[in-house]
């Protein structure tokens, strides 16, 4: 039999085994790699998503924190102008920054996006839309932060939490035209945007606060600010959102002297008061005599929600009245004016659309409800219970409008010919609680007088949202915004008073002129949360 030699065989299987062995090696190798990859690109995308919420996590934080009434609110820091290379236009509110510099470009947390949306002074950078700014404008005057330094981690609720909101900064500015991607008209010029609760416009510019350009047009509008925020993961991953907010608009006060109730007599102007107006943004005050050099006896209107009435021999409305009843004179609840004697009126426009008058949230946090007297003291600002005045007690502003010397007041008495004096921005806060009755004045200066040697009506605003009255008399600086939609005022004395009032009733007595400050703008407390106009990333 012939026999087959297969001993050059040997060592086959072993050979297809190994070579069987490096496939599955190189194919568990490659299962390993995609899943590895898969992890990464999982890793990568949960990364970019948890930046992109934490960034918008940041932009709705500060939407928040505007509110005045929000413990930890930003409402006293907010840009008033467009950035420029010598104004705090950048507003920053930091959260676990700490160690780094947002302005300094050599921070991991600097702002590269910056360049796209402003040119500030004589720094800008040409970049495409995809491309990061490479620096920051030079010195410090154009940004603050929220908390100072710009080195500091924040105060926000969420910051040390356990699971933090991780955005590195928010930056709030006021919208220019040229500030985002598109024009709002179609043109590039450097001017602030408003809303008017439809669309965006855009003002004509000019020197004055962005509010009062707002305020100015027709149909009202108020500023836009430009919210933009950052978020960065430690794996590097970075997301930018940018949201534009505004407050609505709630209609124009038709007069400088207004009354929101809707009864007869709402607005009662009486005896021998006449009113006017001036600008104080365009006229010279004179400080000997107390007059601004345009005060008129024209452009003094005054409106109610309700009736009108005029009566004594020389009281005069110089100047439009407005009512939402018909612009007719007789009794009241027919016609829109009652009047007597020798009352006069320049025009009057009836048929007018209630205007509803925002009203000041209560203090936050409440002041005490203890009584204290103070005489020939300067009180520094902060929180006091019922205060009583007794000589004269000076309030001392803040360094500019913009940033008043804030005291919140219980309620707040005049005796013995008490003065309260006014050196500069000052804001009262009032709260009522816990009065007597629901008629104790929650502001009494029926035993003295308040002078504001600043002449700026704006110096001096008072806000109050409850229902309790107020007596007003004035010396011979009397520059005040009274702002107490829900409170009947009454103002007495012989002295002029300057400025601007909203009550639910309000009673002019006396002799003394009533002038409307034509330049005041009096942005109503932000109540509710800003308006979101639009939202969108940034991608670079």
């Amino acid at each position: 039999m012939r026999r087959v030699n297969r001993r050059r065989e040997q060592g086959v299987a072993l050979l297809l085994s190994i070579l069987c062995l490096l496939l599955l090696t190189a194919v568990a190798a490659g299962m390993m790699y995609l899943s590895a990859t898969e992890t990464a690109i999982n890793g990568n995308f949960k990364n970019e998503e948890t930046a992109y919420f934490a960034a918008r996590a940041g932009v709705e934080e500060v939407r928040d924190r505007i509110l005045p009434a929000n413990a930890n609110t930003i409402s006293a820091s907010l840009p008033t102008a467009l950035p420029s290379g010598t104004n705090a236009g950048v507003l920053y509110v930091l959260n676990g920054v700490s160690g780094s510099n947002i302005t300094d470009s050599t921070s991991p947390y600097f702002d590269d996006e910056l360049c796209h949306d402003f040119t500030i002074g004589s720094w800008t950078q040409n970049t495409t839309i995809n491309q990061r700014c490479n620096s920051v404008p030079g010195g410090t005057a154009w940004y603050t932060c929220v908390p100072t330094p710009c080195t500091t981690a924040s105060n926000s609720a969420y910051a040390t939490s356990a699971f933090p909101l991780d955005y590195k900064w928010v930056r709030v500015t006021l919208k220019s035209n040229n500030s985002t991607a598109y024009y709002v008209n179609g043109s590039n010029a450097v001017f602030p945007v408003c809303w008017n609760g439809t669309s965006e416009v855009v003002t004509a510019g000019g020197t004055q606060p962005v509010a009062t350009q707002c305020g100015a047009l027709k149909p009202v509008a108020t500023p836009v600010y430009l919210v933009t925020a950052m978020a960065v993961m430690p794996n590097g991953a970075k997301r930018v959102v940018q949201q534009e907010l505004a407050e609505t608009p709630t209609g124009t006060l038709p007069g400088g002297l207004f009354a929101t109730g809707t009864g007869c007599s709402a607005l009662n102007v009486q005896g021998n008061a006449p009113t006017g107006s001036y600008n104080s943004s365009s006229g010279t005050f004179n400080s000997s005599t107390g007059t601004y050099s345009n005060q008129v006896s024209s452009g003094g209107d005054v409106g109610s929600n309700g009736n009108i009435y005029l009566g004594g021999s020389s009281a005069a409305v110089n100047g439009q009245i407005s009512t939402p009843l018909a612009a007719t004179v007789g009794s009241c609840p027919g016609n829109g004016i009652t009047k007597s004697g020798g009352a006069t009126y320049t025009s009057a426009t009836g048929n007018a659309p209630v205007y509803t008058a925002p009203v000041p949230p209560a203090p936050n946090p409440l002041p005490p409800t203890t009584s204290v007297t103070e005489n020939g003291v300067t009180l520094p600002a902060g929180a006091y219970g019922n205060v009583t005045i007794k000589g004269t007690v000076t309030l001392t502003g803040g360094p500019d409008v913009n940033h008043p010397a804030v005291y919140t007041i219980n309620s707040l008495t005049f005796n013995g010919g008490g003065t309260l004096s006014i050196t500069g921005p000052v804001v009262i806060n009032l709260a009522g609680q816990n009065l007597a009755t629901t008629t104790t004045p929650v502001l009494d200066m029926n035993g003295g007088s308040f002078s504001n040697t600043s002449g700026l009506a704006s110096d001096f605003v008072v806000n109050y949202g409850g229902s309790n009255p107020m007596t007003i008399i004035g010396g011979n600086d009397a520059f005040a915004v009274i702002n107490a939609p829900n409170s009947a005022l009454t103002f007495k004395g012989n002295s002029n008073f300057y400025g601007q009032a909203i009550g639910s009733t309000i009673d002019l007595q006396g002799n003394g002129t009533f002038y409307w400050d034509k330049a005041l703008v009096s942005p109503p407390p932000i109540i509710n949360p800003l308006y979101e106009i639009s939202l969108r990333e940034l991608s670079y």
